[in-house]
């Protein structure tokens, strides 16, 4: 009897797909964080700045540094329906595609969904929101454009990103209001908001995130594909008043639990 595998140590995923759960579910958490804003007082759609424009930074999960201005044209979109800028847009862009416009198949909705995806990519073109990602997203971005594709700890280090990058600027963020939005795998997400409080220099100074990261050592295919397998024993750079990773739990244990020490 031959054993049938069904793991797989590398993940096989539709990314078109999957952007399409991340932008439906973050849209989602936005629209039900607004009504929940609205009932508690938080916000009254008839007299405040829209909730998008109150947040001086948008925080977002970044599997990729992209992903941000990749995904947020559905809430840019949705939090500015009722609003003269999104005439102004759709004057340019034409107007969205709607699903009663296309047949109730799966086809027809297959349909739907890459017209629905061509509309996000013609409002991530337009000025209006190129600015709006200049203004509140970018800075969010930096860092992950630094190190690449990660998952774990993304929206934290968006957060990092951003502070880091307003302390070097001399942008005074106290009591300035942020959006954040998380999301983790099974298409889930979370909206909610923050207020950066008066002592955030003081912290964000000992971040040195990015002079951390003007001082990575690089490694060539042989040790990264070493690492990958994880036949390499040795930690690339000795660990220095840091937590390392010194162990990982294999089969008969807790299978890939990781164990981490302080190293002075």
């Amino acid at each position: 009897n031959s054993k049938l595998q069904i793991h797989k140590d590398t993940p096989v995923f539709d990314g078109q797909y999957s952007n399409r759960c991340y932008s439906e579910a973050v849209k989602q958490a936005f629209i039900n964080f607004r009504a929940k804003a609205i009932r508690e007082g938080r916000y009254d759609p008839e007299t405040d700045e829209i909730l998008t424009n109150q947040w001086s930074r948008i925080i977002v999960h970044l599997p990729y540094a992209f992903q941000g201005k990749r995904m947020f044209p559905d809430v840019f979109r949705h939090d500015r329906r009722h609003l003269p800028i999104w005439e102004a847009i759709v004057s340019k862009i034409g107007p969205e595609p709607f699903p009663d416009d296309f047949p109730d198949t799966p086809d027809g909705i297959e349909a739907f969904e890459k017209a629905n995806d061509s509309y996000r990519r013609l409002i991530s073109k337009t000025d209006e929101f190129k600015q709006f990602v200049d203004e509140r997203i970018e800075k969010t971005t930096r860092a992950s454009s630094l190190i690449g594709n990660q998952y774990t700890g993304s929206i934290f280090l968006a957060l990092m990103s951003t502070m880091e990058s307003d302390y070097i600027e001399n942008v005074e963020m106290a009591g300035e209001k942020v959006g954040l939005c998380g999301y983790g795998s099974g298409a889930k997400a979370k909206v909610f908001e923050g207020e950066v409080q008066p002592q955030w220099r003081e912290i964000v100074s000992r971040f040195h995130l990015f002079e951390r990261l003007s001082t990575r050592h690089p490694i060539n295919k042989t040790v990264y594909e070493a690492l990958h397998r994880g036949s390499r024993k040795r930690s690339v750079v000795k660990p220095s008043e840091e937590f390392a990773l010194v162990g990982i739990g294999g089969e008969g244990q807790l299978e890939g639990q990781r164990e981490y020490r302080w190293v002075e």
